[in-house]
């Protein structure tokens, strides 16, 4: 004997599986409805609040990158132009107009300006032909600076050269001056005119570049860099004159690709060489007021992952709660479309003994005003009228027969 169990159905007799078969049972079949549209609208509301929100934090974010890049290079400029201001009232102060004054008393002069903004790692002043006559620390005194970049670049206006490590100058300097380890000095001359307006020799300067670390983390200080946003300056040839090093890489990306040389400023999702991809956004220096820049520029990034974070963060949270959602309609169809079997077998269960000859047996009359309700009442009546008809009703007289 079998003893497998067995679902009644009134008139068969179906294996207990066949209730979450959709085929044979319609509780499986409103699960499934249920399941499947509560899916398909919870992946769809995940796309879409995914697709706004990621244009919107891209649109935002990437804003704010740009603006930073351009507080970055501006900032930049602005600190170069002060001290490039700096050595222009220099250049035009009397100990350096006049032939007469002594090495000594120039060098007082150019130690002073040393003192007033320590950016400046070393001065000093060449004649017309070129030979240094005064310097601070007398380091370069009395030797011939005709052929370097600074002395013929700022014959006829002001130079400002690219940065470059100059470790012996780095060696000349106190190391209480110094304040860091770092040999990286930026070249700054400007011409200077005698008393007689005519060309009376070059002021040249070497300026610090530690102070750029200062301003770097004045645009992006330490708690935005938590956040994996680096800063990084690209010199004109591409060479990485600054790096805030909040990626933890051990050297930059490439400079940016950013195409049109007259898009000053901008944003753009950023893939590189390595593999990385970020938001970026950047700016090129422009210079301040008469200094003119050297064609940097500033760069802003953050991996995209965590520039998008609160993307992926909305798109789990509405996956756990549609999820959860979806599961409670399920569980709410199966136990409705339960009810509603549960009358159709006990409808299917009276049809089939009134079928055997149970003349006894009546359909259920539910209370109340549903469609299932209506056909009920609508079925039995009708099985009621049957009954009282009689089984052998009389013949209908032949046709064309009188009746008396």
């Amino acid at each position: 004997m079998d003893r497998r169990p067995y679902l009644d159905h009134g008139l068969t007799r179906l294996p207990w599986w066949t209730a979450f078969d959709p085929r044979c049972s319609l509780r499986a079949r409103a699960a499934l409805l249920v399941a499947t549209g509560g899916a398909l609208f919870t992946a769809l509301l995940i796309w879409l609040a995914g697709t706004l929100l990621q244009r919107e934090v891209r649109a935002t974010k990437g804003a704010a990158f740009d603006t930073l890049a351009f507080q970055l290079g501006d900032k930049v400029d602005r600190a170069l132009y002060e001290r490039y201001r700096t050595l222009v009232h220099a250049a035009s102060l009397d100990p350096l107009r006049r032939n007469d004054p002594s090495p000594t008393e120039r060098r007082r002069l150019l130690e002073s300006l040393v003192e007033s903004s320590p950016d400046f790692a070393w001065i000093g002043f060449a004649d017309a032909t070129g030979r240094i006559l005064s310097a601070t620390g007398g380091w370069l005194e009395h030797t011939d600076a005709a052929q370097r970049p600074w002395f013929r670049g700022a014959r006829e206006q002001p130079f400002l050269g690219a940065l470059r490590d100059n470790p012996e100058l780095a060696r000349q300097l106190p190391a209480s001056l110094e304040g860091n380890a770092s040999t990286r000095f930026m070249e700054l001359a400007v011409p200077v005119q005698g008393a007689d307006g005519r060309f009376a020799g070059v002021l040249a300067a070497q300026v610090r570049w530690g102070w750029s670390r200062e301003v770097q983390l004045s645009v992006v200080p330490e708690a935005v860099a938590r956040d994996q946003v680096a800063a990084t300056v690209y010199g004109a040839d591409g060479d990485i004159l600054l790096d805030s090093g909040a990626l933890g890489w051990s050297h930059p990306p490439a400079v940016p690709a950013v195409g049109d040389t007259r898009r000053a400023r901008g944003w753009m999702i950023e893939t590189t060489p390595e593999g990385g991809t970020f938001l970026t956004g950047f700016s090129r220096s422009r210079g301040f007021r008469e200094f003119r820049g050297l064609g940097w520029i500033a760069v802003v990034r953050q991996p995209v992952r965590l520039a998008f974070a609160p993307v992926a963060a909305l798109q789990q949270s509405l996956a756990r709660w549609g999820f959860g959602i979806v599961v409670a309609g399920v569980i709410a169809a199966w136990w409705l479309a339960g009810r509603l079997t549960r009358r159709l077998h006990s409808i299917t269960a009276a049809a089939q003994r009134i079928r055997e000859g149970d003349i006894l047996a009546v359909l259920p009359h539910p209370p109340d005003e549903s469609e299932m309700s209506r056909m009920c009442r609508a079925v039995g009546g009708l099985v009621e009228d049957l009954r009282v008809r009689p089984e052998n009703p009389p013949a209908a007289p032949p046709p064309g027969e009188r009746l008396l």
